[in-house]
């Protein structure tokens, strides 16, 4: 019975040994994992976005002013100068776009002959009535205008006053207006150009500031990760040392139990040959009394 309780006992020492080293295995690597992760998230750095991209160049097409001639001719009118707010007296501008205007009038003209209509009498300001009017259109503080749309606007309107269907619309129909028409297309189209182009790079920005900032919060959470493994890899080290330090006194105090069971075993084996150095040289009262010497004895008389 002694014997298979022992061998038990044992067996859940050897169990309860086994769980113990499985335990400071997995809190050792979990140390040495939450480390490298704890390095790896603290080492995150924002990754590099993308620039905001310039809005696409686009021009007005022609094409879009020439599906207007086959409906209802537009009203002759000039560009208008600010719809909203009147500018504040300001001194005289600068002379500015004369060529463009000049190159305007000339495609007009030249325009009046190819469509047989007899060129209109002018007066002799009447180049610079329109220059100044261009150049109120292009610079209006309120619109993205300037150099690029008076450059555009010469461009787009010689091509559309001499294309072929515009030159047989006019010849079809020379009371019908079309320069004026021609130029508030071109104003109108290149102010929704320029919108959209406003409104792409507003996106780009706010997709970049966007970015940055999700950059920056993904960072700050990883540094936030770092740390919490980090205290977490100090708690599994903890664990690992409490464990170590617990097996090294559980040895320790059995080494000593051993030592001392085993001075005890020693003093008793001592005590025993003490004893019996003591008693050596003395007689056993059950033994014979060997120093006892013969004694001579009368002969007995015979009858």
């Amino acid at each position: 019975m002694s014997t298979k309780k022992s061998s038990t006992e044992e067996l859940f020492l050897k169990m309860f040994k086994g769980v113990i080293l499985i335990v400071m295995t997995l809190a050792l690597l979990g140390t040495a994992g939450a480390l490298v992760f704890a390095a790896y998230e603290y080492s995150q750095s924002p990754k590099p976005i993308a620039a905001a991209k310039k809005a696409p160049v686009k021009s007005v097409a022609i094409d879009d002013f020439l599906k207007t001639l086959d409906a209802k001719t537009p009203p002759a009118e000039a560009p208008k100068a600010d719809e909203a707010l009147p500018e504040p007296t300001a001194p005289p501008a600068p002379v500015k776009y004369k060529a463009e205007a000049s190159k305007i009038m000339g495609c007009f003209q030249e325009s009046d002959k190819l469509s047989g209509i007899a060129l209109a009498e002018t007066t002799p300001t009447a180049g610079e009535d329109f220059r100044k009017q261009l150049q109120e259109v292009a610079d209006l503080k309120s619109k993205d205008r300037g150099q690029p749309f008076v450059t555009d606007a010469a461009k787009l309107t010689c091509e559309l006053m001499l294309n072929t269907r515009v030159i047989e619309y006019r010849k079809a129909k020379p009371e019908a207006e079309i320069f004026f028409p021609i130029l508030n297309f071109h104003m109108n189209a290149w102010d929704d150009l320029k919108l959209a182009a406003n409104e792409f790079e507003a996106n780009e920005k706010a997709r970049v500031s966007q970015q940055e900032e999700g950059e920056q919060q993904r960072v700050a959470l990883s540094k936030e990760a770092a740390k919490f493994t980090l205290i977490v890899a100090a708690g599994a080290f903890a664990l690992f040392m409490a464990i170590a330090l617990s097996l090294i006194v559980a040895a320790i105090e059995s080494n000593l139990r051993r030592i001392s069971v085993s001075l005890e075993a020693i003093n008793e084996v001592q005590a025993k040959e003490a004893r019996l150095d003591s008693t050596e040289g003395r007689p056993d009262p059950s033994w014979p009394d060997l120093n006892v010497s013969f004694q001579p004895t009368a002969p007995t008389p015979q009858a």
